[in-house]
């Protein structure tokens, strides 16, 4: 294996452990696994071009599954020891798919789920969620055959050369356009990350960078650039991604695809940083440290210099005994012993998972006294549900518009008041949260009380296509309606957190709506911007409430960051032109009319 490539592994693995370890702190790292795509591309192009199909094969049977299903089968342990019940069912999710390698599909399936999307963020204490790079690869290198069998039509390596370079192009391009969250996860729009490295070794074989000593005082053009200046300068560019500002990825990230290609391309053996020995073994290791860190952090999120201390050790620690122990010592097995292991290894993986949801050895068990109220509190939690008056009081409506079912949190009516003036709210799922406690402080002061809760439904703005969706029908049911008092109650995306613009187009849209709503309604409450706690944030609280109680002080939100987040949508809130609106922080405020 050649020492530059090691090191890039060593460069890439290392990026997304500090990513994972300091999120806050080195923003940009995740694009760490853009490098490893890039890599494999290039290592199984070498392989096909040089070798039979077959041997691909064994690359993948033989280099990547045996260590791959053995830390599955450990973590799917280490997360019934350890984590609490409630973390169980969406850990088997992801464990079951991460076996048939597919976790990628989950992922994009959860994403698109408004109560599955949480699920999806590394604050939800998925153990299995960092194999979604690895289903890509692995589905990748079931694609590659077919590809090189279409390039072997091209008889030159400048029109495979010229071929790759368009798959490449093209195939960034179409990454760009696509939703981003999709495109992410999605194989066929990543292709053009390994073909890069397709690009990289038809360059190699066409050799069309100089070497120094190539360079002649006698030659009619000079080529400016030596392959180690265009090394160098690549290798600075992936430095990119320690930043502690966040870049725009969409133009980092094709820049660091295409400057690990080039890195790859030159071949360059008298680079310090890419002949580095220390970077090497970390390469050598990498595969080992990409599949266990992240079960490791996922379950032991570090608050304190003790806890960074614990990670980092025990990461390193486990890493290096299983590629000695474990990793090395498959890898020189022959085909039969090889095959014997993957048939051994996927057969207890999925007794492992049948055991895991049927039988009750992996029931946690309590100390008596807390058994007895949990027991108490799981019978008295369906009567609490059952027996709520302000629930029952709700009727659901038809909602009469073209809008899939599953973006339709709740809309419809609570009956009729004793009051004079009618009450709608519109907005996201914050309006099905907060509707019992809004007409419990109206008391009934109402004659008609209204609820539209729409998935990203912001009620002042749209930017993207369900909320477009979701605007009209707010707008269009006010309209209908005619509420004297309307609430819009929404949780802010990303969109309104981006840095003003001279003329801003999303203060302009927010302006416009509120003109449409003062033509139908006396009075208009705005939730203000609140403070977000991470999606998950209450498995993360309850988990360490239970095992690490001493570090819950770590947990708090810090302050300062929490305002500076919010800071672009408390300036947009200020902005807005409205005579009949009241901006509100506190929920104090909502109910000024009770």
């Amino acid at each position: 294996m050649r020492l530059d490539i090691q090191c890039l592994r060593g460069i890439a693995i290392l990026l997304v452990l500090l990513f994972h370890l300091f999120p806050d702190t080195v923003v940009n790292g995740f694009l760490g696994v853009d490098i490893f795509f890039v890599i494999s591309g290039f290592l199984m192009a070498k392989i096909i071009t040089k070798s039979k199909i077959t041997k691909a094969s064994d690359i993948l049977f033989r280099r990547i599954l045996p260590l791959y299903f053995l830390v599955i089968f450990g973590t799917v342990i280490m997360v019934h020891f350890y984590l609490g019940e409630y973390l169980w069912k969406n850990n088997n999710r992801y464990s079951l798919a991460s076996l048939f390698l597919v976790t990628n599909q989950l992922v994009i399936h959860d994403q698109a789920d408004y109560f599955n999307a949480f699920f999806t963020r590394t604050s939800s204490i998925n153990a299995f969620l960092h194999l979604w790079s690895l289903s890509v690869e692995m589905q990748f290198y079931l694609l590659v055959p077919f590809i090189f069998l279409g390039l072997q039509m091209l008889e030159h390596n400048y029109l495979k050369l010229i071929a790759v370079s368009l798959i490449t192009i093209f195939g960034c391009i179409a990454y760009l356009l696509v939703l981003e969250q999709f495109a992410f996860n999605f194989m066929l729009l990543r292709l053009w990350q390994f073909s890069a490295s397709f690009v990289a070794l038809f360059l190699a074989n066409t050799e069309k960078l100089p070497n120094k000593n190539d360079l002649s005082k006698d030659s009619i053009f000079k080529f400016p650039f030596t392959k180690h200046d265009i090394c160098t300068v690549s290798l600075a560019t992936l430095g990119l991604c320690l930043l502690p500002q966040k870049l725009n990825v969409m133009i980092l990230r094709p820049v660091v695809t295409m400057s690990t290609a080039i890195i790859i391309s030159s071949e360059v053996e008298n680079c310090q940083i890419l002949s580095s020995k220390i970077l090497g073994y970390i390469g050598d290791i990498s595969y080992v440290l990409y599949l266990v860190h992240w079960p490791l952090i996922a379950m032991f999120p570090p608050y304190t210099v003790q806890n960074y201390m614990f990670l980092i050790v025990s990461i390193f620690l486990i890493s290096i005994v299983l590629h000695h122990i474990y990793e090395q010592k498959y890898l020189t097995l022959d085909c039969k012993s090889i095959t014997l292991l993957l048939s051994v290894l996927i057969l207890g993986n999925g007794l492992l998972q049948i055991s895991i949801r049927q039988q009750e050895f992996w029931k946690i068990d309590y100390p008596s006294d807390i058994q007895k109220i949990i027991d108490i509190n799981k019978a008295e939690l369906p009567f609490y549900w059952k027996h709520d008056p302000k629930r029952f009081e709700c009727t659901e409506e038809k909602i009469g518009e073209k809008i899939p079912d599953n973006n339709v949190f709740g809309y419809g009516s609570c009956g009729h008041g004793n009051g004079n003036f009618s009450v709608m709210m519109i907005g996201n799922s914050f309006v099905m949260n907060l509707r019992s406690s809004i007409r419990t402080h109206f008391s009934n002061n109402y004659t008609n009380f209204r609820y539209i809760s729409l998935a990203d439904g912001y009620g002042l703005y749209a930017d993207t296509p369900i909320s477009h969706v979701s605007l009209d029908v707010s707008r269009k049911n006010v309209e209908r309606y005619k509420p004297d008092v309307l609430f819009i109650l929404g949780r802010h995306y990303a969109s309104m957190k981006k840095a003003l613009q001279e003329d801003d187009k999303l203060v302009q849209e927010m302006n416009e709506n509120i003109k449409f709503y003062e033509k139908f309604v006396k009075k208009i409450y705005i939730l203000d911007s609140l403070i977000l706690f991470p999606l998950g944030f209450i498995d993360l609280f309850l988990q360490n409430v239970v095992h690490r109680p001493e570090i819950l002080e770590g947990l708090h939100l810090n302050r300062m960051k929490a305002d500076m987040e919010m800071k672009n949508v408390k300036k947009r809130f200020s902005m807005l032109k409205c005579t009949k609106c009241k901006i509100s922080f506190s929920m104090k405020y909502l109910y000024d009319l009770a």
